[in-house]
């Protein structure tokens, strides 16, 4: 994989001016101030290796209990529109103008070794745009080969399901002008550093992985003093970025209860976002990281502090809320696959209301002819015409109304552990 260059700017986004003295933690709680609830500063690394998806035990409830989510950009629509809008060189400038013809004849080898692409096909484009998108198409971990979210957008994606107000700190506009600070000349040149340097660069990606998901903040510090750039380039990717950033957090979490995910480089030191948001007299406090929940046989112990339950699920479960009427409908739900593929989902509904048949009626399938009520130990089966098993329970608390139920065809497998393991936490 093509890292150094591209390496180099994750790495400033990620991990730079970290400070052991703040505490081992990627989630940070920020209280005080007057604020009526507590919002959460989350470091995320913008990548879609599966290892960083491996959450903390307190990152999902917090998400859960906060009204807005913010990351650094709001990946929508318009933004592969500013994209092409700003990714390329002004005037005639060329990448081939810009380098030697034996580096030109280098990097025309590494293009199509590793993308199948000419470089031609970029020559136009800014420099350090290109030595970030040949990082992107290369390796077992192109983007050509998924179509897997990164962390910050999945946790977008999730905030979507869950009907959050979402919020970019920066525009686009804003993130693509970082890089030009720099003259092509000079990215040019950094962008044939990466290649020289490509053999050391798997490697590192992986201490780097290794180091986040630690939390080793002593670690990354010392990973940081690899790097030597110029000072104008490390305040346009850190400085001025969190200046803006805290400014625009403060706003909007005087509004609204925010989880706030950004870049775990822009957390610590003097002038990262912890400090700067301690300096507007807020508490900022890490929560310190546990991995409880992820149970020795592979399942995942979720906790709702929003809903008030606890359960087992067989992987982190999806969430999702829809309204009827005046009210809202949480939904938690997760599947596995037994060794002959045999699929089993797992849900939990919560009402969140005392009881109210007629809305359990919109999520119970009590029209179907083969639907079976107990009464007596408030269950129920039904047997679709696809062959689908359901099995489910009513429990109620004071406060809210939780369908638990099972789908599964022939026999479930995994029913008895997962209703087991529901319980209604203590108010």
């Amino acid at each position: 994989m093509l890292r150094r260059v591209f390496l180099f700017f994750i790495f400033c986004l990620l991990f730079s001016n970290l400070s052991w003295s703040q505490g081992n933690s990627l989630l940070w709680r920020i209280s005080g101030n007057h604020l009526e609830h507590p919002s959460y500063l989350y470091g995320t690394m913008h990548s879609t290796d599966p290892r960083v998806f491996h959450f903390a035990d307190s990152v999902m409830p917090a998400l859960e209990t906060c009204e807005a989510f913010a990351m650094e950009v709001v990946i929508d629509e318009t933004v592969q529109d500013i994209l092409f809008e700003n990714i390329f060189m002004n005037g005639e400038t060329t990448l081939q103008s810009l380098i030697s013809p034996a580096q030109y004849d280098s990097l025309q080898w590494f293009a199509i070794r590793n993308t199948g692409m000419s470089i031609s096909f970029f020559d136009r484009m800014k420099p350090l745009y290109v030595a970030m998108t040949l990082e992107m198409l290369s390796g077992e971990d192109s983007i050509l080969n998924t179509t897997d979210p990164f962390l910050d957008q999945y946790l977008q994606n999730l905030s979507m399901e869950q009907q959050k107000e979402i919020v970019g700190l920066e525009t686009a506009e804003e993130q693509m002008s970082i890089f030009d600070v720099m003259s092509y000349k000079d990215q040019a040149q950094l962008l044939m550093k990466s290649i020289r340097d490509y053999s050391k660069d798997t490697t590192e990606f992986d201490l780097m992985v290794q180091y986040y998901l630690s939390n080793d903040l002593a670690k990354m510090m010392q990973f940081q003093n690899d790097f030597a750039i110029p000072d104008s380039l490390y305040d346009a990717l850190i400085t001025d970025r969190n200046i803006k950033m805290a400014k625009r957090i403060d706003s909007m979490i005087r509004i609204n209860s925010s989880f706030i995910a950004v870049g775990a480089g822009h957390l610590g030191g003097e002038e990262g976002l912890v400090n700067l948001l301690r300096e507007k007299n807020y508490h900022v406090i890490p929560v310190l990281p546990s991995y409880k929940n992820y149970l020795k046989d592979g399942w995942y112990r979720f906790s709702s502090i929003k809903n008030s339950f606890v359960v087992d699920f067989p992987s982190t479960p999806e969430f999702e809320m829809d309204s009827s009427g005046d009210k809202i409908i949480s939904e938690y739900s997760a599947e596995i696959k037994d060794e002959k593929n045999k699929k089993e989902k797992f849900k939990v509904i919560v009402i969140p209301s005392e009881f109210d048949q007629s809305i359990l009626n919109t999520v119970l399938p009590a029209t179907n002819k083969n639907y079976h009520f107990d009464g007596q130990n408030n269950s129920f089966t039904c047997q679709e015409d696809n062959g689908l098993n359901i099995s489910g329970k009513i429990i109620r608390s004071p406060t809210a109304t939780f369908i638990v139920e099972s789908y599964y065809k022939g026999k479930s497998k995994y029913g008895d552990r997962f209703f087991e393991s529901f319980a209604i936490l203590a108010e």
